[in-house]
């Protein structure tokens, strides 16, 4: 198999949060065996001048046959815009890009549509991308489809969230010539979706390197339940085609790349999972039913700990017994107790009851429902949680700090997980406290914020998670896998540190 990546980025300065240099960007293309990457200047994803970003993407990518170039427009800029277009096209251009979120524009832009139609004169795809849109978002996937559709334009899709996988689903049933870019279509089996929806043929290999790791979309096409045709597709038959390239007669030689993930050889356990079901498009799971037990046996974890997002978001009884029912079904689940610092009194009586079971082994909060950390309820409940000695996950607020150093402060021997990690300035906050761990699970998880981490705070407090069944182990593990340097810290992240803090009941 080879890979041929979509959506790629360089910047000339060196700046390590996010990298985005094109060194780290050559590193990761020979790390991964990547063929042929497409690739634009940052500068020209921001608010820089249109003209010089198409032009150092030229200059850059003429000196590495692996990198394609795609040329930028913006809107906003307007002055000069066919010119840059034209730059793009005789320079080798082989897609056009726009950024209406980072550039600071709205798909209602007639110019936008001017400019569509402009491209439509060189037969070349555009690729827009939905980072930075927030709640826009939804509605302009059908708005840049159909204006890409009046045009006769293929249209890829670029970082539209899992959020709205939906909408893009019917999005591209209705116009032939919408394609997607795969980097945040991240939901565990969303490959398997899309195939069910017989439109895998409009997906591509994208990673949004050096911002992002390749492996994990490596990884998630890899390990999907689809025929080696299909993955072949994915990662560069369906690129191949709608570039019109020569299979045969590729810009640079084809590179294999390993058809297998690197699988855990040793069992791992996962630290952050979730049963009971979310509306998104994941059919194979719901209040009773989940697939976390069964992905986490294709890849060697041994024990997943997992909560109820029904008890987070709705009904904090319910949901807890329903965690119950299924740690009855599936051995190689242990479970989390869910609380609620707007209910402290039925929080309290939900660990009395469930810590008499010992494959319920921590706690897990959610301020967003329940409050930032730093509210006087959540400490109150933090100070009941100590009392049971059981690790604590928290999905914090988005400044947790002065309320999470002041909870350990109160409760030194209580184990806080901070879900969902952070980056360096947030580590060095609490780089004091011994008993505040980090785990990284996300859509966007990124090796450099766990390898900032590790070395701040020693991978003695790092653990691994994954967001399961919201995302699959391969997918999380691959980011991790790039940051991790030594066997030590691996076996401190994946199988020591979790069996130290947690009572699991495996030897």
């Amino acid at each position: 198999m080879i890979a041929v990546d979509f959506i790629s980025e360089f910047s000339t300065n060196h700046i390590p949060e996010p990298n985005t240099s094109l060194d780290e960007l050559l590193q990761q293309i020979e790390t991964h065996n990547i063929t042929l990457a497409l690739t634009a200047s940052r500068r020209g994803l921001i608010y820089l001048f249109n003209g010089e970003a198409v032009a150092e993407t030229l200059q850059v990518t003429s000196q590495h046959p692996r990198l394609l170039p795609v040329g930028i427009l913006n809107p906003r800029q307007y002055v000069n815009w066919r010119e840059d277009l034209q730059m793009a096209v005789q320079g080798g251009a082989v897609a056009i890009r726009f950024a209406p979120g980072t550039q600071s524009w709205s798909a209602d832009s007639l110019l936008f549509a001017k400019m569509v139609e402009g491209v439509a004169q060189t037969s070349l795809p555009i690729i827009v991308d939905f980072n930075g849109l927030g709640g826009e978002a939804p509605s302009w996937i059908h708005k840049v489809a159909a204006t890409a559709d009046r045009y006769h334009v293929p249209v890829v899709m670029n970082e539209v969230s899992y959020s709205y996988m939906g909408e893009l689903l019917a999005v591209m049933h209705d116009y032939p010539g919408t394609y997607a870019a795969i980097r945040w279509l991240c939901l565990a089996d969303s490959l398997e979706t899309f195939k069910s929806e017989g439109l895998i043929d409009r997906l591509l290999f994208g990673s949004n390197a050096p911002r992002y790791s390749a492996r994990s979309p490596l990884y998630q096409v890899l390990m999907a339940k689809i025929s080696d045709e299909d993955k072949q597709a994915i990662l560069a038959g369906n690129a191949i085609s709608l570039l019109k390239l020569d299979p045969a007669h590729l810009p640079a030689a084809p590179r294999q790349i390993n058809p297998v993930p690197d699988i855990p050889k040793k069992p791992i356990i996962d630290t952050h999972a979730h049963v009971t079901g979310f509306s998104l498009p994941q059919p194979n799971d719901t209040f009773d039913r989940t697939t976390v037990s069964e992905m986490a046996e294709r890849f060697n974890v041994e024990i997943t700990v997992v909560s109820s997002y029904h008890a987070i978001n709705y009904d904090l009884v319910v949901g807890n017994a329903a965690t119950a029912a299924l740690l009855d079904r599936h051995p190689n689940l242990r479970g989390y107790v869910v609380g609620d610092a707007r209910d402290i009194p039925t929080s309290v009586a939900q660990m009395e009851n469930y810590f008499q079971d010992p494959r319920f082994v921590g706690v897990k909060l959610y301020c967003p429902f329940g409050g930032p950390m730093a509210l006087p309820r959540m400490q109150d409940l933090l100070d009941e949680v100590a009392k049971f000695g059981r690790p604590t996950l928290i999905h914090m607020d988005n400044s947790p700090y002065p309320g999470l150093r002041q909870a350990c402060l109160r409760n030194p021997n209580l184990v806080i997980i901070k879900a969902h990690g952070d980056d360096a300035d947030g580590a060095r906050q609490i780089q004091d406290l011994p008993n505040v761990y980090f785990e990284f699970c996300s859509s966007g998880i990124k090796p450099g914020p766990i390898r900032r981490v590790i070395d701040i705070l020693g991978p003695e407090r790092v653990l691994f998670g994954t967001d399961a069944q919201l995302f699959s182990p391969w997918f999380e593990y691959a980011a991790y896998q790039d940051a991790i340097k030594t066997e030590r810290e691996a076996e401190l992240i994946f199988r020591a540190n979790p069996r130290r803090i947690f009572n699991l009941g495996i030897d």
